[in-house]
């Protein structure tokens, strides 16, 4: 096969698009990596949602956290579900 005379043509081109590095959940936003280490989920009220979060730390041993998250139950689940 001949090689092009003038292999660059001037347009672009798509290049491979990445997920966003963030998830937005309300007013609150999480690094993807942080996705995987949620331990539950629960219901506060209708309004409220709490993540309880199990942060690894070195030689076995966990991080406790809860954020609340003020969107219903329904959403943050469909949320993380994308990712």
């Amino acid at each position: 096969m001949k090689p092009k005379k003038y292999p660059y043509s001037g347009r672009n081109r798509l290049v491979r698009k990445e997920m966003p590095r963030f998830v937005k959940l309300g007013s609150v936003a999480l690094c993807k990596k942080m996705i995987d280490s949620i331990e539950g989920i629960r219901s506060e009220n209708s309004y409220i949602t709490v993540l309880i979060l199990k942060i690894p730390k070195p030689f076995l041993s966990y991080e406790e956290k809860t954020i609340k998250v003020r969107l219903p139950f329904d959403e943050v689940v469909s949320i993380l579900n994308q990712y």
